[in-house]
């Protein structure tokens, strides 16, 4: 997010792969730290609400992602997201001022808080944020989540993962890796030693 306000040095933003658990992880933190925990997609599904902006937005773009009933069709969209990059492009591009903008109304000056952005850096926000979580998992694990928690195959599963930035780069961009690819436990000591930083009582 740049421009529009700048840097918020207090707002910790946490990003991470499809299927690589950042709800969970943003949830914990949130909960022992005391502070607001905002979800970009959930501003986002707000904003698809009919008659909201984002409906409009994708009305304007294509009808046929409007049902006859007037809701969003999210699965045909979804699919047609992740299947054809110039449908995607279009789509972010339209969605994503609409949700920036909506954070920035819902970020008061000083304010300390999480933000879960599973697109984060592939938006190009990541300037937005005072410090950048990246929650990491292994691709085979990010995919059987997928297929479990969505009930999609294998192939939507990797159309999905591989609309993501390379890992890599990710990590390379990111001021902390959380690694939950194994047991919930590990990644809590991750947590725990991740809380002392963000509390200012360990560098």
């Amino acid at each position: 997010m740049t421009g529009q306000g700048g840097n918020k040095e207090g707002v910790v933003g946490v990003t991470g792969f499809i299927g690589s658990g950042k709800s969970r992880v943003s949830r914990f933190l949130a909960s022992r730290l005391a502070w607001p925990c905002l979800e970009a997609d959930r501003i986002a599904r707000d904003l698809m609400r009919p008659g909201e902006p984002g409906w409009l937005a994708v009305k304007e773009y294509d009808h046929k992602y409007i049902r006859p009933d007037g809701r969003l069709d999210r699965p045909l969209l979804r699919q047609d997201i992740f299947s054809d990059p110039q449908v995607k492009c279009a789509v972010d591009g339209r969605i994503h001022p609409l949700v920036k903008a909506k954070l920035q109304e819902l970020l008061g000056p000083g304010e300390r808080a999480l933000v879960e952005v599973p697109l984060l850096f592939e938006a190009g926000w990541d300037t937005f944020f005072g410090r950048i979580i990246l929650v990491y998992a292994d691709q085979d694990t990010c995919l059987q989540r997928v297929m479990a928690r969505d009930r999609v195959t294998a192939q939507q599963a990797q159309q999905a993962y591989q609309c993501q930035m390379p890992a890599m780069e990710k990590i390379k961009r990111a001021h902390h890796v959380i690694d939950n690819s194994g047991a919930w436990w590990n990644t809590q000591l991750q947590l725990l030693h991740l809380l002392d930083i963000l509390m200012g009582r360990r560098v």
